[in-house]
């Protein structure tokens, strides 16, 4: 094996998703489709998406209320008060491997993805307890869901 196979390989071993790095707050990138509840335009049905895990039930194989990273806001789309307020800022800077530039973690819908699906993208580390922290505070403070909701995706902290 030469250095870069060595590279390549030692690469893949720190990015592989196990068990164990699905949990509150890792940061994993995979392939997700319009059967996990995305949107897609122009006749696409799948799409690589950043996520942030904020719940796991291991006895359904269930990471639960997912919420999506999203690079950019588009700047010439017109976003509601309501949108807005519950975008979450995470810095380039605390998380080089992960994002490119300043991203917005959507706190605005929740999705369901199996473990499996999981297991077939890439980790990325963890979020620092600033962000998990507040990623928490505005998914608890948020009106977007009912307080069932929040108990069932194990976003009531308090």
């Amino acid at each position: 094996m030469d250095l870069r196979e060595l590279q390549s390989e030692y690469i893949r071993q720190q990015r592989q998703v196990t068990d164990e790095r699905i949990a509150i707050g890792a940061l994993i990138r995979t392939i997700l489709s319009e059967a996990d509840g995305l949107v897609f335009k122009n006749g696409r049905t799948e799409k690589p998406k950043r996520l942030v895990v904020i719940g796991v039930d291991h006895e359904q194989a269930l990471c639960f209320g997912s919420v999506l990273v999203n690079t950019k806001l588009n700047p010439k789309a017109q976003y509601s008060a309501e949108y807005l307020s519950v975008q979450y800022e995470l810095k380039q800077e605390n998380y080089p491997e992960f994002l490119d530039y300043n991203s917005f973690v959507d706190c605005g819908e929740l999705f369901s993805i199996p473990i499996e699906r999981l297991k077939q993208g890439e980790f990325f580390g963890f979020l620092t307890d600033e962000d998990r922290n507040g990623i928490f505070d505005l998914l608890e403070t948020s009106d977007i869901f009912s307080t069932k909701q929040k108990k069932r995706y194990g976003i009531r902290r308090r």
